[in-house]
């Protein structure tokens, strides 16, 4: 499947969110943060909220949780269709 974003970019990975709320599916999100806006926000839009361990498409994380897990020793790497709200390399 074939879908354009916002932003005009072609993504034809399913697990994309853009093709995941194309195709009926719900973006999985999870926080390291309790922010009422935040989880109202998301729920009103019918988003499903993951526990630790679980496939996710949005992680809302502090800076400090994006720098700690984000960085190149601990090695991981945000796959297709996944997005974070801050860089690793973000500063405040």
């Amino acid at each position: 499947m074939e879908s354009r974003n916002r932003y005009g970019k072609t993504s034809q990975n399913p697990a994309d969110p853009y093709n995941v709320l194309k195709s009926g599916g719900k973006i999985r999100w999870k926080t390291d943060m309790e922010k009422v806006c935040l989880s109202s926000n998301f729920e009103r839009r019918g988003w499903h909220r993951v526990s630790e361990g679980e496939p996710w498409n949005i992680y809302w994380a502090s800076v400090s949780s994006a720098k700690m897990v984000f960085n190149g020793d601990f090695g991981y790497r945000l796959s297709d269709g996944q997005m974070i709200n801050h860089f690793p390399n973000h500063y405040e």
